[in-house]
């Protein structure tokens, strides 16, 4: 998992003056609409960089764990996962305050991690001693784990939440958990070194990326069986879609390139030249844009979605990762 430089890898109420309520509200008012934010691990420097999407901005550089990798956001507990692989815990953000509220210590060291559409529930994908670990969010006391295939990483949840996919990079396959029961229902041969995965938009195609195949495994999550294989770039990555579900985006980390699915079709229609050893890939539904963490540049590529065309490159922390969905917006209960 580890790269050489090049590849690899927020009183008293009685004492609270109208203005300064009024103040308070119009600030949470403000986050609850605002664009959406790109949290970005940097695994060179220990933090997390909090992007404004609207001005492509960093507001933030948020010190984590040692080499943070992965990424889950859980907008309805306002909460940001990162998995730090090297300090062996997962550190929680405040989405409203940007700040470390907390840091569940593991005795493994977590790549993957993803949430439950309740948020009440982490998934944890266990590198080394292959299994997903379960923690109730509320509490952050592990509550289940899950025997799995050789080196787990990338996790994607269905729409509805009922299963959750875990690509096995060393078993060349991708494990199915049903997560009332959690247990595994079945696995899915794909292709070799499967990694990054992404859910289409429209929840009905599973995207598995495989580094040494140079592929996309394309899985129906009705049936669970692969439909469509997709040549791609060199050693691709991760993969986002779009909200429609009618593109998908796949980084190339050796090519430094990311390749446009057309999922008509299930054929590359183009590829966009990115910063450096592009790892991590998100979707901007607002802005209808697409950004590239880049872990030799130390940026994150902006592509606007509708030309294809590379806009703009924000500088980041060192060695940006992004493994993981990580751009949402926050919101107040």
């Amino acid at each position: 998992m580890q790269h050489n430089r090049r590849h690899s890898h927020k009183f008293s109420m009685l004492n609270i003056k109208p203005v300064v309520l009024v103040g308070i509200c119009l600030c949470w008012s403000f986050l609850a609409n605002a664009a959406p934010f790109a949290y970005v691990t940097n695994q060179g420097n220990n933090t997390v960089s909090v992007v404004n999407l609207a001005s492509n901005t960093v507001i933030s550089n948020v010190k984590v764990g040692i080499a943070p990798v992965g990424v889950a956001v859980d907008t309805k507990q306002n909460r940001v996962y990162i998995t730090n692989v090297e300090s062996r815990s997962v550190s929680v953000l405040d989405m409203l305050t940007n700040q470390v509220i907390h840091e569940i210590k593991l005795t493994i060291a977590p790549v993957g991690v993803t949430v439950s559409k309740s948020g009440d529930q982490l998934f944890v994908a266990d590198w080394f001693n292959d299994q997903v670990l379960v923690i109730d969010a509320k509490n952050y006391l592990q509550t289940h784990a899950i025997a799995m295939g050789k080196l787990p990483a990338g996790m994607v949840l269905n729409r509805e939440g009922t299963s959750l996919y875990v690509a096995n990079r060393d078993s060349n396959d991708v494990g199915v958990i049903d997560t009332k029961t959690m247990q595994i229902t079945h696995k899915i041969a794909v292709g070799k070194h499967p990694f990054g995965m992404a859910l289409s938009g429209d929840g009905k195609l599973l995207y598995v990326v495989n580094v040494e195949s140079n592929t996309v495994s394309v899985i129906d999550v009705h049936r669970d069986a692969v439909i469509a294989t997709i040549p791609v770039g060199n050693h691709p990555y991760c993969a986002t879609s779009n909200t429609d579900g009618s593109r998908i985006y796949v980084t190339n980390t050796q090519a430094d390139t990311v390749s446009v699915i057309d999922t008509e079709t299930q054929k590359v229609i183009a590829t966009i030249k990115v910063g450096g050893t592009p790892e991590g890939i998100s979707y901007d539904s607002q802005h209808n844009r697409i950004y590239v963490a880049s872990w030799m540049d130390d940026t994150l590529t902006v592509i606007d979605a509708e030309t294809n065309q590379v806009i703009q490159s924000i500088a980041t922390g060192a060695q940006s990762r992004a493994f993981g969905q990580f751009i949402a917006s926050p919101s107040i209960q």
